[in-house]
């Protein structure tokens, strides 16, 4: 408290203590009540948020100046947060507190949370200055071409080999339960367009290539290990070009490294990475997407045809492996074109090629599904997560008070029984609706009828079914949503379909040799979760901190007055809002926000100085 007392006045003082006292007692309170639960408030975040709240008041930035947006923007953004995660607090624990405490607890941390948010705009702000001043000055310039000369092959040999050892734990690979349907479309029923065509087509090709290899014992280990290998070489791949771009743009060369080495031996990234499902390789492409869309936005000249070609046949593989991708890329082509506006013969261009990216998408899809004779499977439902929570929630909760003419209509869609409601998962009360037009239009007028009579369940409805993105120390997306697979990547399938699986790879038969290895994995991915009481593993590896990163990437970038570098962002967000669409949150749909906003922090607040040819548009 020296340094406040010395700068800042008594009432500074006083208030400062006030607010470093208030968020102590309510903690206290908060532990008390959870330890009469028989329970403590998980995740070991909240703790570490308080003491970097209280370090935050104690440096003074209850007062700090120069800190990006006025004082009722700051306040704004600081109650938000708060109660955000008093809410959280009360979904996780019921009955813990009354509204009153609950309103009582966020008042009194806010202070605290407004401290730290003052502080990172703080550290943001002088950042961006010391660049500024770097790149003015011409210092670094020294450093400048060792730091640009990022190994790709020496990145790729450590990523490979990190990826090496999740490999050998679970040869031939993971088999997540998302690959049951793909290989019973391969294997029996034929192929659909339920999940993203190329990478059931790749899979099935390796499948294939496994039986020419008649040398190997098992065709299906030998096809199942060959996918596994290729997409450890994709995915390091787009690590090690990540990895040169953060160099190449003037991040901190230890910070590379640890990029580097975090990828290469981070539990998540390899066991994603040897899992056989569409989210890894559709994560690794949206990190590169990522890098390219920064590259576009600082650009002072329009790139060349090379760059352009390679943007585009990145844009279409990152649209043919997710289908609802398409989404958030049409509203950051809409973005793009606004920004290049500024520069006309460069918005030509882009146009162009956004157009010329799109259509090879088309055609590739195309031929793809003609080729293969594939079916159409989209099925409306799958859009209709949210309303159908909403629905089932004012159903569970009120069906007491519901009409003769709401019961016809939830039969119409339902039939016999009521929806069933979750409250972390759409697919349970989504599962029975029909996709015809008018059992849509009936669905359509009894969710705006139980929405104008229950609008508070239909709120309560959209934030648990989210609530991993929002809530810090959020638990459902660990254990509440599927039964047969729990934890943090939800890597195993039902027990009861053993047999099933086995019927569609008759040779799948993981080794046992390595079985410290695979407890290990085990119990970082899917059960036990000691971590989330580790507070730095337990924030890097909770879904809700990466929109929170992304939100603070976004406030900045406008604070600052860089408003180009959103462009990058823009994707991004698309994206996130149609996970908030979606049916529910898990790791893996959130991993390519994971991936990319880490990259994109590195590019902002991560450099050491100036980027060596910000007018480059290497690929």
């Amino acid at each position: 408290m020296e340094r406040i007392r010395k700068n800042g006045s008594a009432r500074e003082l006083a208030l400062s203590g006030a607010a470093a006292i208030l968020p102590l007692i309510c903690a206290v309170r908060i532990f008390l009540l959870l330890r009469a639960q028989g329970s403590v408030y998980t995740m070991g975040i909240f703790p570490l948020a308080l003491l970097f709240g209280l370090y935050c008041l104690w440096k003074g930035a209850l007062f700090q100046e120069n800190v990006l947006f006025s004082v009722p923007v700051r306040i704004i953004l600081a109650a938000g947060f708060t109660a955000l995660q008093v809410l959280g607090l009360f979904y996780s624990h019921p009955g813990i507190a009354g509204a009153p405490e609950a309103v009582l607890w966020t008042v009194c941390f806010t202070p605290a949370a407004f401290a730290g948010l003052n502080r990172l705009f703080f550290l943001s702000n002088r950042q961006i200055e010391k660049l500024t001043d770097v790149s003015e000055k011409g210092a670094a310039a020294a450093d400048v071409n060792a730091v640009r000369k990022g190994s790709f092959w020496g990145a790729f040999a450590l990523v490979f080999g990190g990826f090496c050892i999740p490999f050998a734990t679970y040869y031939p690979a993971i088999m997540a339960y998302d690959v049951i349907p793909q290989l019973d479309q391969i294997r029996i029923s034929g192929l659909t367009t339920h999940h993203p065509l190329i990478h059931t087509l790749m899979l099935k090709g390796c499948l294939t290539l496994g039986e020419l290899l008649s040398f190997l014992p098992n065709a299906d280990r030998a096809g199942l290990a060959a996918y596994s290998l290729i997409q450890m070489a994709i995915v390091a791949a787009c690590f090690s070009y990540v990895y040169c771009f953060l160099a190449r743009r003037g991040v901190s060369r230890w910070l590379c490294y640890v990029f580097v080495l975090c990828a290469a031996v981070f539990p998540t990234h390899g066991m994603l990475a040897v899992s056989i499902t569409k989210d890894t390789i559709y994560a690794a492409l949206t990190m590169v997407f990522t890098a390219f869309a920064y590259e576009l936005s600082v650009g002072e000249e329009k790139p060349g045809t090379g760059w352009f070609v390679r943007y585009t046949a990145l844009t279409a593989l990152l649209l043919l492996f997710r289908n609802n991708s398409v989404y958030a890329w049409i509203l950051y082509v809409l973005a793009a074109s606004f920004f290049s506006l500024r520069r006309k013969p460069f918005f030509r261009q882009a146009c162009a090629f956004h157009g010329a990216a799109f259509l090879l998408y088309l055609t590739v899809n195309t031929l793809m599904v003609q080729a293969v004779s594939a079916t159409s499977s989209t099925y409306a439902r799958e859009m209709l997560s949210v309303p159908a929570q909403q629905i089932a929630r004012a159903v569970q909760h009120h069906e007491e008070e519901l009409t003769q003419e709401d019961r016809e209509a939830l039969a119409a869609v339902w039939g016999e029984n009521l929806p069933e409601y979750v409250p972390a998962i759409a697919d349970r009360s989504k599962k029975d609706i029909a996709g015809d037009r008018e059992t849509l239009r009936i669905f359509a007028g009894e969710w705006v009828s139980l929405g104008l009579r229950y609008p508070g369940e239909y709120l309560q409805a959209f934030l648990l079914k989210n609530k991993g993105m929002w809530d810090l120390t959020d638990v459902t997306y660990l254990d509440d949503v599927y039964s047969y697979a729990k934890g943090y990547l939800q890597i195993t399938y039902p027990s009861d379909q053993q047999s099933y699986m086995e019927a569609l790879a008759p040779g799948y038969v993981r080794h046992q040799r390595l079985q410290p290895l695979q407890s290990l994995y085990r119990y970082f991915a899917a059960g036990g979760e000691l971590w989330r009481y580790c507070p730095p593993v337990a924030l890097v590896m909770q879904p809700a901190f990466y929109c929170y990163l992304l939100l603070f990437y976004c406030l900045c970038c406008i604070g600052l007055k860089k408003t180009a570098l959103l462009l990058p962002a823009v994707y991004l967000l698309a994206l996130a809002g149609t996970l908030l669409l979606g049916p529910c949150v898990l790791t893996r749909y959130v991993y390519p926000l994971m991936l990319s906003v880490t990259a994109l922090s590195l590019l902002l607040f991560g450099r050491s100085r100036a980027p060596a040819e910000s007018r480059s548009y290497r690929g």
